[in-house]
């Protein structure tokens, strides 16, 4: 008589297998929460874990695939050996993340790796003191060199002077909050929320991300140059209209992410 086939072992509920996952990576869940209630940081973090708990939540769940523990066990040993070598917290928090993203998407989503979950997961953590810091100023020199060519289209022979527009004698500011910082990360949001909620391969959802990079990036040196003709006093306009401006930007740059997300979607079979 032929023995029995082996049965596959059982695994134990996702919730259970998620709760071991935190408590392993418990010191990059503690940096999380503490940087998340830090006033250095905002609180806009939660809204990508949100997007992501919905995202998981509300996909039909698929069978999970072989050996579904494998790449979480690989980040985990990633991570031990990280934390072996004494590398920061916050860069181990990239591996936490990368950990979650293969757990859910093995045993919910039926893909070995899921690029919209995991850029959810990415826009979670509470970096927005150190993109301010290191993306800033570069993202304010985009800008004023966008804003000098749509201004010099329009015969203002304007010239930018570090992160200021000199016209005339006078230097209009892009400061800070105008960077695009923020504006970027939503944008960010948005795409990775559209890519998971249409059910993008990972490498649409890649194009998704950058081609919402470029939308934001435009659409932020485009609310430079508006500003510009109202703080140069071309144009006079009331302090309200300031963020005004922003916000018609970037409802632009969330209609044009929506329209290129929705266009990379695959056709129904």
């Amino acid at each position: 008589m032929a023995s029995p086939l082996p049965q596959p072992m059982k695994l134990p509920p996702f919730s259970l297998l998620l709760a071991a996952l935190c408590l392993a990576f418990w010191p990059a869940l503690h940096w999380f929460v503490a940087g998340t209630l830090d006033g250095s940081n905002d609180s806009a973090g939660l809204l990508a874990i949100a997007a992501a708990a919905a995202s998981i939540a509300l996909t039909p769940k698929r069978a999970a695939l072989a050996r579904p523990l494998l790449l979480p066990s690989a980040c985990l040993a990633a991570y031990l050996a990280a934390t072996a070598c004494h590398v920061p917290v916050p860069a181990r928090s990239l591996v936490f993340a990368l950990a979650l993203t293969t757990l859910a998407s093995s045993l919910r989503l039926g893909k070995r790796f899921d690029m919209a979950l995991f850029a959810l997961c990415i826009l979670a953590l509470p970096f927005a003191a150190t993109l301010q810091f290191y993306l800033g100023y570069p993202l304010r020199v985009i800008a004023g060199d966008l804003s000098v060519f749509l201004l010099r289209m329009n015969g203002i022979a304007v010239a930018r002077e570090g992160a200021m527009l000199a016209w005339h004698g006078q230097l209009v500011a892009i400061d800070a909050p105008c960077s695009g910082v923020k504006m970027l990360w939503a944008g960010l949001l948005l795409a990775a929320t559209l890519a998971g909620a249409v059910r993008l391969s990972s490498l649409r959802t890649a194009a998704a991300l950058m081609l919402a990079i470029v939308a934001v990036v435009a659409a932020n040196a485009v609310r430079a140059t508006a500003l510009f003709y109202m703080e140069a006093g071309i144009v006079q306009l009331p302090a309200t209209a300031h963020g005004a401006i922003g916000i018609v930007s970037f409802a632009a740059a969330g209609a044009g992410i929506l329209f290129m997300t929705r266009r990379l979607e695959p056709p129904a079979a």
